[in-house]
């Protein structure tokens, strides 16, 4: 169905997803949305933004693989820290991951947290290397080979959920290429059930609220397992 706001192919299931969401985020007075497919909608100056990722994992979908999301993060003011509420649905098993900021993390109503592994060599971690550059491939090398297992299932907010109820303890991506609209709703997630989330240098985290900016991150369940990674890979300001 063309380019949605993000720059990226609309799928029909897009739109579709899109346009029921947003039916119902309209009901509520004030509330501004930042939608991957329609881009930026309601009041210009609101004070609470709801960011919208549709359909996570469009590409797993659109192939019939059975791992894709639908993602909505509540963000009060335009900064990291007023990320305050999360919601990300797997749409293929139902399954709700939930979080308030303060609150802690759910899913499917239970409690949640990340896992206890604190070191690469027993870790199960997610890496994004689609579409990423050789230099970025080469730079992961060293992490790749040292952690017990490395995944990529093709949906970034449904990966950062699976380290919140610790599937995985890891999940970084540095390409350079992540949007808001995938990453607001299951940060909120990951970081109320304990995950630590950087920048590849170890520094807070402070991505733009629009579709244009893109960013990377590395996510892991406790601050000693991000310590060794970060410390291994030997990541770059480049990054």
């Amino acid at each position: 169905m063309g380019e949605g706001a993000s720059g990226d192919k609309t799928l029909a299931a897009d739109k579709e997803a899109e346009d029921l969401i947003l039916g119902a985020l309209r009901k509520v007075e004030g509330v501004g949305i930042l939608s991957e497919e329609a881009g930026r909608l309601g009041p210009d100056r609101a004070e609470t933004l709801a960011v919208v990722d549709p359909l996570d994992g469009s590409s797993n979908f659109e192939r019939g693989i059975p791992f894709y999301c639908t993602s909505v993060g509540v963000v009060r003011g335009r900064s990291v820290d007023g990320m305050v509420v999360g919601v990300v649905r797997d749409l293929v098993t139902g399954d709700v991951y939930h979080a308030v900021r303060g609150r802690g993390a759910r899913k499917n109503g239970r409690p949640i947290r990340t896992s206890r592994v604190s070191n690469l060599s027993s870790a199960v971690v997610g890496v994004d290397l689609s579409r990423g550059p050789s230099s970025v491939t080469s730079r992961l090398a060293p992490l790749i080979s040292r952690a017990k297992r490395q995944v990529h299932f093709g949906a970034n907010a449904l990966e950062l959920c699976l380290l919140a109820d610790g599937s995985i303890d890891s999940f970084v991506d540095v390409r350079g290429m992540m949007r808001i609209t995938d990453f607001a709703g299951a940060s909120v997630i990951a970081g109320e059930a304990g995950a630590v989330i950087t920048t590849p240098l170890g520094r807070k985290l402070a991505p733009e609220f629009d579709l244009a900016h893109r960013f990377s991150f590395v996510a892991s369940a406790n601050a000693s397992l991000q310590r060794d990674i970060l410390n291994r890979a030997r990541f770059t300001a480049a990054l």
